[in-house]
């Protein structure tokens, strides 16, 4: 069902005096962005002394549609899921942004309305600050301008691209392709390690564009093959690249 406006959290607050070591420890939070990693330690700082570490449990609800964006901060563990929920209590997930990824990006400039519904994806937490604490440091701190640029027109591309995948691949390719997104980010395993998907075969076809009874056909092809082996609630990928080749180069974070 649709989020109800009670349930949306509100972060109060902004700038709190911490002590140095606070600061520093979240200055190296801040940084699993690679974004945010490029900014000078002085504005990375300054940015610390507004964050504080959120928690959100699963499917907490950030944001409904059409809420403005008032924080935004970089996933620590867990996820972010942006979707869309319709009259009929129908969720589809239009994409999910994982450890290290920025949440806020298009509320940073300017008062935004949030164009989804953002749920946290399993127990999550996030180093946050508050959007017009960042409004406020930006004004006398042009790499932040420059970061926000960069990151808007790379998200601007990446949209572009999602949007000729949903209308150039097959059905098989658009599995394939989201199930290695859903991976998220690599480093978080071991060499040895069998990366896993814990996710419905009905959240599934909301993502790849297609009905349960098409997902569940496409996944077993998938296992009689060898690519991919299912588990209860679970998808079991021992090869990412035979999966999908370019595995290395998507990213599941559209918008």
């Amino acid at each position: 069902m649709a989020p109800r406006s009670g349930q949306v959290r509100s972060l109060q607050g902004g700038f709190v005096r911490k002590s140095r070591h606070t600061i520093a420890l979240l200055a190296d939070q801040l940084r699993m962005n690679p974004l945010l990693a490029r900014l000078s330690n002085g504005t990375l700082v300054a940015l610390a002394e507004h964050t504080r570490l959120t928690r959100f449990a699963a499917n907490e609800c950030l944001f409904m549609r059409g809420d403005e964006i008032r924080f935004a901060g970089v996933i620590l563990r867990g996820g972010l899921r942006n979707s869309l929920t319709g009259a009929d209590g129908h969720e589809l997930s239009m994409s999910v942004q994982r450890r290290g990824a920025f949440y806020g990006w298009i509320g940073l400039l300017s008062p935004s309305p949030s164009p989804w519904d953002i749920l946290a994806q399993g127990p999550t937490e996030m180093a946050c600050f508050q959007v017009r604490d960042f409004r406020a440091l930006m004004q006398d701190r042009a790499e932040l301008v420059a970061m926000v640029a960069h990151a808007l027109s790379a998200r601007l591309h990446r949209a572009y691209g999602h949007m000729s995948n949903l209308i150039l691949d097959t059905i098989d390719v658009r599995l394939r392709r989201t199930l290695v997104m859903l991976v998220g980010d690599r480093t978080r395993f071991a060499p040895t390690d069998t990366p896993s998907i814990r996710i419905t075969q009905e959240t599934l076809g909301s993502f790849v564009q297609c009905s349960r009874p098409t997902v569940n056909r496409l996944l077993k092809d998938l296992e009689a093959q060898g690519l991919i082996r299912l588990g209860y609630g679970e998808i079991i990928i021992p090869d990412l690249q035979a999966l999908f080749p370019s595995s290395k180069d998507e990213v599941f974070s559209f918008f």
